[in-house]
């Protein structure tokens, strides 16, 4: 039985291309059009294989260090959009997509929608894996276009399973049937929307869970005086159930009740550092950060911090 051609992570097939001109003029004619830019001035050198089987377009590419960029311009010329899933295999990748810049480490992928200029800068031995799928055949990636694109994805099982797929077709010989192709990068295709769909849903949870560490941030800042600021009270703030609240402060290794006191003990030790509170008492900047009683806001800095209020205000 014969081992698969990418299980043993071999190179592409195609003849050497050593010139960056003529890479370019490959990459543009095969492949989709892009400006090139080489980062040396000797010594590049370029494969890549393309799967004709594939409409869409499948390629494994293997080059010196060089930058490639799809601008404006090139964008908004092309007839049709893409998803461009791009897994690095080998080497290091700097990645850019709008306001979104990521280096990738091998083994990890991403994805760009070829509508909108990107960037990618490769070093030196670099080896990756292209598939490009068009919008239509990937609708529901479109809601999550701006939040994933440009950003290193998870290698999940899914995602490893169409890179797996995908690589097979390297393996496979040259007169392989389109239909058969075809089936894998359907099932990739499916594979990979699968991982997207659940990346996203990880991002939003991450994005509402720190919108509402931030929310919850403010308003303890804005009430530390208050003595009556609780639990209780910064979830009805919030409008959310207190258990909601524990389970929020959980994320980041907190508790509600922990989170304010170490913002009053913090503010109370800003303000005894500062010279223009030096006439405050100890006991006014404890009641003014919301602490009851002096002794027991003493106890709380002294196992906080090492040292008393009165210690760590001479030293400061």
């Amino acid at each position: 039985m014969n081992t698969p051609h990418f299980a043993l992570g071999a190179q592409p097939l195609s003849p050497p291309i050593r010139s960056t001109k003529a890479w370019a003029d490959t990459v543009n004619s095969r492949f989709l059009p892009l400006e090139h830019t080489a980062l040396r001035s000797d010594d590049f050198v370029a494969q890549i294989d393309v799967l004709e089987q594939v409409p869409s377009g499948l390629a494994m590419v293997r080059s010196q260090a060089h930058r490639v960029a799809r601008t404006r311009s090139l964008a908004e010329r092309s007839d049709q959009g893409y998803f461009k899933t791009f897994w690095l295999l080998r080497g290091r990748c700097a990645i850019e997509q709008g306001s979104q810049r990521s280096t990738l480490e091998p083994g990890s992928w991403t994805v760009y929608d070829t509508t909108r200029p990107y960037a990618i800068e490769l070093g030196d031995d670099s080896q990756f894996l292209v598939l490009l799928l068009p919008h239509a055949a990937c609708q529901e990636w479109q809601p999550y276009s701006e939040q994933l694109c440009g950003y290193p994805l998870a290698a999940d099982a899914c995602s490893r399973g169409a890179l797996f797929a995908l690589m097979s077709l390297f393996g496979q010989p040259a007169d392989t049937p389109s239909p058969e192709a075809r089936a894998v990068v359907d099932a990739a295709g499916r594979l990979l929307s699968a991982s997207i769909l659940q990346q996203a849903c990880v991002r939003e949870r991450g994005g509402r869970l720190e919108r509402r560490l931030e929310e919850a941030r403010r308003y303890v800042v804005a009430h530390l005086s208050d003595a009556r600021l609780t639990p209780d009270r910064l979830a009805a703030a919030l409008n959310i159930s207190r258990r909601a609240l524990y389970l929020l402060f959980k994320s980041i290794g907190l508790t509600p009740g922990g989170f304010i006191l170490e913002a009053r003990l913090e503010c109370c030790r800003s303000a005894l550092a500062d010279p223009i509170r030096r006439h405050r008492t100890i006991t006014d900047i404890a009641l003014e950060s919301g602490f009851c009683d002096s002794a027991h806001f003493s106890r709380l800095f002294k196992a906080r911090f090492g040292l008393t209020p009165r210690q760590w205000r001479e030293r400061n």
